[in-house]
This record gives structure tokens, sequence and C-alpha cells, in this order.
């Protein structure tokens, strides 16, 4: 079964972007956000705090994700269903909103996001999202310049 995105349409058109337009800067700020969960960072853009290690001679979760053949770190992946579920949940003319479509991932998200936030915009995110929004509003001629003499 795909995931689609919910795209409604405003009878007023409140906003300079169309909702397919918003769905395209969601999309690219999600991928962003994604990227940087996968990679360990927090939202300052830090690493991550480390996964518990082992006690009294046992292995802890960081050896069972190595095992796996995935990276010891807290990046939020163990069956890969967490980030696969992270979607464009909806998008109109005036807003976008990017969330986990399966209950389950967002319960996990919550409580790994209460241990420490890592879904959310972090700096870096934040300047992806504003070149996104400006290549889209040069893109659509929203912003336009004229030469005055």
């Amino acid at each position: 079964m795909a995931f689609e995105t919910k795209i409604t349409r405003a009878r007023f058109v409140v906003g300079p972007f169309a909702s397919e337009q918003m769905q395209t800067i969601a999309q690219v700020t999600m991928d962003s956000i994604s990227a940087r969960i996968r990679r360990g960072l927090n939202v300052q853009d830090a690493a991550a705090k480390p996964l518990k290690p082992g006690r009294n001679g046992r292995r802890g979760y960081p050896d069972y994700k190595v095992a796996r053949g995935l990276q010891g770190i807290r990046d939020w992946v163990w069956r890969g269903k967490t980030m696969r579920s992270l979607k464009v949940k909806a998008a109109n003319e005036n807003r976008a909103v990017i969330g986990f479509i399966d209950p389950e991932a967002d319960r996990i998200a919550h409580i790994n996001n209460q241990r420490e936030k890592q879904f959310g915009l972090s700096p870096k995110d934040e300047e992806v999202l504003k070149r996104v929004v400006h290549a889209t509003a040069m893109q659509a001629r929203v912003v336009r310049t004229t030469k005055v003499a």
C-alpha cells in the first residue's frame, strides 16, 4: 500500500504558493531532516547522545545494531520502519505537515524525541528550507524585480 500525500485546495489563496509547491518544499525539508537523523545528529546539528552500552559483560543495544550491519549510533533505525514512515502528510496553500504515517512509528519517534530532540528543524535544516522557499518563489515568479530608472 503506497502512501499518498493529501493535497487540499483552499477557496481563497492566502499564501504565494500552490499546494504542489508546498508539497515540494516540505519534501525537500523532510529529506534534510531524515538525512540528519540517519547521520545521528540532533536538532542542534551536534552528535546525538550515544546509545547505552551493555552492563555486567552483557551486550548492549549498539552491539546488537552493529551485529545486524547497522550503525551503532542513535539514528532511529533498527527495522527501518520508523524512518520509512516519515512523510509529508498534508499540504495546502498555507502550510505543509511532515510526520510519521504509521501509529507505531509515530509513538517510537515521540519516545525517542523525548530522550533527545532529533525530529525538528536544525539550523542546517532551516537553511535548506530557506533555500528551497527562495528557489520556489523565484521559479514561480512570485517575487518579481523590476529596474527603476
